[in-house]
C-alpha cells in the first residue's frame, strides 16, 4: 500500500522525551482546548442571551437542532475510524487529521458565531450549516485522532500514564484559562454585544493557528511504526465485524458504558453552569460567582497532577476511582441542600473536584488497556473504530444535553435578558438549572463507580488468567 509524505514529527526518540510531553500533548492541544470550550460552554450562551435565538420559531429550533446536529456527527465519527484505519502514511494513520483539521478548525469555530439578524429562515440555516461544518466535520476529524495520541504514542504502560495525566493537565489549564478569565473580565465587558462576541472570537481562532501546528509537529505514533516495520497488515473490517472484536472484551464494553453515561452528565454540567451560576447562585454575569465555582471549586484538579499516581500506588487504582466517585456524591449532596449558599457550594464542588481526580486522570490510560484488550482477544487493532464510537457517544450525549438544556428553558419559561434590563427568572427555572448542575451528577455518580469497579475486577481476572498461562 502506498504511503503519502507528510510533514515529519520533530519527535525523533524511541521514548516519549519532556519536549514531546510538554509540546505535543500540554500546550499543542490548548489550541482546540480553547476554541472547543468557548464553542462547549458559551456558543448556547450566545445564541439564547446575544442573538435570542430561544425565541425562535416558539423556541422549537433551539430545541431541535442540536439533535440534527449531534445525529449526523455519529455518523461522520464512524467515517472518520474508517478512515483513520484504513490510512496509510509516513506520519501515522491519526496525526495526518490533526494536521488537516488543525488548519480548518479556527475558520469553521468563528463561523459559528457569525449568525445573520432580520431572516428566521436565514438565520436558522446559517445556525445550522455553521454547525454542521464544525462538529459533523472539523471537529470530527480532529476528535477521532487526538483521542488516539496516548493509545499510539507508546506502548510503554508508564509512559502512557504520564501522557495521560499531562493530557488532563492540558485539560485543567485551558478551563481553568477560560473560567476565570472569560466570566471574570471579558464576559463583563461584551455583554450582549454581537459585535464584541465576534472580536473575541477571532482572537482566540488567530491564537489557536500556531498551537495546533506544534501539536502536529511534537507527537508521534511509535504502535503505527511498529506495525509498519513488522510488515504487519492491518485487515480491512467492516464496522459490524470490528464491534464484534472490540464486544469479546468486557473492559471495553463497561468503558464504553461508562464513558456514555460521563458524557451526558458533564454535558448538560457545562452547558448548564453559565446559567447556574447566573440565576442561582449569583448574579447575572456579575463577574465573580462563576470565577470562584470554577477556580475554588476546581482547585483539587490542579493538585491532582501530583496526587493522582500516589494516591492510586497506595490505595490501588480501582479502589481510587471508585471510592473517588462515592466521595464526590458527598461533595455534591453539600450543594444540593445548600444551593444558593456560595461557601456551601464551593465547599461540596472542592470536595467533588477531589474526589474526581484519579477517574478523570486516568481515563486515557483506560481507554488503552481496553484497546490492548480487544487485541488480546481478536488479533485484531479497533482504534480507529474505538475512537469514533467514544467520540460519537461524546457528540450524541452533548447534542442530548443542549436540546434538554433548551427545551427545559422553554418549557419553564426563561427570560432571556437585554441590554440594560436582567429579569426575575421563575423559581422553576432556577429548580432546573440547579438539577441539571448538581442533581443529576449526584445521580449519575454511583453508577459510573459500579462500571469501574467491574472493569477492575475484568482486568485483574485478565491479568490473572495471563500470568498462570506463563
Amino acid at each position: 500500500m502506498k504511503k503519502y509524505s507528510l510533514p515529519g514529527t520533530l519527535c525523533k526518540g524511541e521514548t516519549v522525551g519532556k519536549g514531546e510531553r510538554f509540546l505535543g500533548y500540554l500546550v499543542g492541544p490548548l489550541g482546540f482546548g480553547f476554541l472547543s470550550l468557548m464553542v462547549n460552554s458559551y456558543l448556547n450562551v450566545y445564541y439564547t442571551d446575544v442573538c435570542g435565538l430561544g425565541r425562535l420559531w416558539g423556541g422549537s429550533f433551539m430545541s431541535v437542532y442540536p439533535i440534527l446536529v449531534k445525529g449526523l456527527d455519529v455518523l461522520t465519527y464512524l467515517a472518520a475510524g474508517w478512515l483513520v484505519d484504513r490510512t496509510v502514511t509516513t506520519q501515522g494513520k491519526a496525526r495526518p487529521y490533526l494536521l488537516l483539521s488543525g488548519a480548518l478548525l479556527p475558520v469553521s469555530a468563528l463561523l459559528l458565531f457569525l449568525v445573520p439578524q432580520g431572516n428566521d429562515f436565514l438565520t436558522a440555516a446559517a445556525v445550522l450549516c455553521s454547525n454542521l461544518f464544525f462538529f459533523a466535520v472539523v471537529a470530527t476529524l480532529y476528535g477521532t485522532a487526538n483521542t488516539l495520541m496516548v493509545p499510539l504514542s507508546s506502548t510503554d504502560p508508564r509512559e502512557r500514564s504520564q501522557l495521560a495525566v499531562t493530557v488532563n493537565a492540558q485539560g485543567l489549564l485551558t478551563g481553568t484559562t477560560l473560567a476565570v478569565v472569560f466570566p471574570a473580565v471579558i464576559l463583563p465587558a461584551i455583554g450582549v454585544d454581537q459585535g464584541r462576541w465576534i472580536t473575541v472570537m477571532v482572537c482566540t481562532a488567530v491564537v489557536a493557528v500556531p498551537l495546533l501546528a506544534l501539536q502536529y509537529l511534537f507527537t508521534r505514533e511509535r504502535v503505527t511504526e511498529q506495525e509498519q516495520a513488522a510488515g504487519e497488515r492491518r485487515p480491512k473490517l467492516s464496522l459490524a465485524r470490528q464491534l464484534r472484536c472490540c464486544a469479546k472484551s468486557r473492559p471495553w464494553l463497561l468503558l464504553m458504558a461508562y464513558f456514555l453515561l460521563l458524557g451526558l452528565v458533564n454535558a448538560l454540567s457545562s452547558s448548564a453552569v453559565f446559567y447556574y451560576c447566573s440565576w442561582v447562585l449569583g448574579s447575572y454575569n456579575d463577574g465573580i460567582t462563576q470565577v470562584l465555582f470554577y477556580a475554588i471549586g476546581n482547585l483539587p484538579m490542579g493538585i491532582g497532577v501530583f496526587l493522582c499516581n500516589p494516591l492510586c500506588k497506595r490505595l490501588g487504582r480501582t479502589r481510587a476511582m471508585v471510592g473517588g466517585l462515592l466521595l464526590s456524591c458527598g461533595g455534591l449532596g453539600v450543594c444540593l441542600v445548600f444551593p444558593t449558599s456560595l461557601p456551601a457550594v464551593l465547599a461540596g464542588q472542592f470536595i467533588k473536584a477531589f474526589g474526581t481526580i484519579p477517574s478523570t486522570y486516568l481515563a486515557s490510560v483506560l481507554l488503552s488497556e481496553a484497546l490492548d484488550d480487544v487485541h488480546a482477544k481478536s488479533g485484531v487493532r479497533c482504534d480507529g473504530f474505538t475512537s469514533s464510537l467514544y467520540n460519537s457517544m461524546l457528540t450524541i450525549t452533548s447534542g442530548v444535553a443542549v436540546s434538554l438544556l433548551n427545551g427545559g428553558m422553554a418549557l419553564f419559561g426563561y427570560l432571556a435578558p437585554a441590554a440594560g434590563a436582567i429579569p426575575t427568572q421563575p423559581q422553576a427555572v432556577r429548580g432546573f438549572f440547579t438539577f441539571c448542575q448538581l442533581g443529576v451528577p449526584l445521580l449519575a455518580y454511583p453508577v459510573l463507580a459500579a462500571l469501574l469497579y467491574g472493569m477492575g475486577k475484568s482486568q485483574g481476572s485478565v491479568k490473572a488468567a495471563a500470568k498462570e498461562a506463563a
